[in-house]
Parts: C-alpha cells; sequence; structure tokens
C-alpha cells in the first residue's frame, strides 16, 4: 500500500474536527464526499490516506496539504 510520504505535510480529520468544532463523524462524511465530488482519476493515496481499526472501521483519515485547503475551501 502506498501512504503519505514523511515529507509531506498533512493535516487528520481529528484535527479538522478540534480546528472547525465539529463531530469527527462529520468531518469524515465531508471529506469523502468532498473527494467524490472532485471525482479525479489520479487522485489516490499519494493525497490521502484512510486509517481503518480492528473492525475495519474509518478511524482517521489524512489529508495532505492540498486537499486540506481544498477541503477548507469546500466546506
Amino acid at each position: 500500500m502506498n501512504v503519505l510520504t514523511t515529507n509531506s505535510q498533512t493535516m487528520s480529520s481529528k484535527e479538522i474536527a478540534e480546528l472547525t468544532g465539529k463531530r469527527h463523524g462529520h468531518v469524515i462524511r465531508d471529506i469523502r464526499e468532498m473527494l467524490s465530488k472532485i471525482d479525479a482519476p489520479n487522485l489516490g493515496h499519494e493525497q490521502y490516506q484512510e486509517l481503518r481499526d480492528s473492525r475495519g472501521y474509518t478511524s482517521e483519515i489524512l489529508l495532505d496539504k492540498e486537499l486540506s485547503i481544498t477541503y477548507r475551501d469546500w466546506e
């Protein structure tokens, strides 16, 4: 699996939830909706990474700098 490189600037869905005062589950929902609307064919795990817990549920989404800014503008 490709992962975000350690040199890239990222922001997590948990950080976004804290900064915006939104519930984390709502931020996850909004990120998924944003990613589906972007619908870029080359968008991949170099730009975002979905982390899952032991049950397979999304525990956090990491966005690169460009997608973090897009989320802010999209909101």
